[in-house]
């Protein structure tokens, strides 16, 4: 075989593998597409998913301040009732 032999093969084996990328990728586009909405859809809800954990670790943290300021204010309330108490013993 010549040179030029091969190069007309290697030029046609590179032109069969550029159609057969071409046709592949024309076949796959919608699929690629979809597969792109896809990824942002559960890219969107993982950032929803970690909103919802933000702010349930917020909620959280209200909650657990919350019920520290009313064990103060009962405890207020406490002494004052105490001290009520004592003044009326007086």
């Amino acid at each position: 075989m010549t040179f030029d032999r091969w190069i007309e093969l290697i030029t046609l084996a590179l032109a069969v593998v550029a159609g057969i990328y071409a046709a592949l990728m024309v076949v796959m586009k919608p699929f690629t597409d979809r597969l792109q909405e896809i990824a942002q859809s559960m890219k969107d809800s993982s950032q929803r998913i970690e909103r919802l954990f933000d702010s349930q670790n917020t909620l959280r943290q209200d909650f657990i301040a919350s019920r520290s300021e009313h064990k103060v204010i009962n405890e207020r309330l406490d002494n004052v009732e105490g001290d009520v108490r004592e003044l009326k013993n007086k």
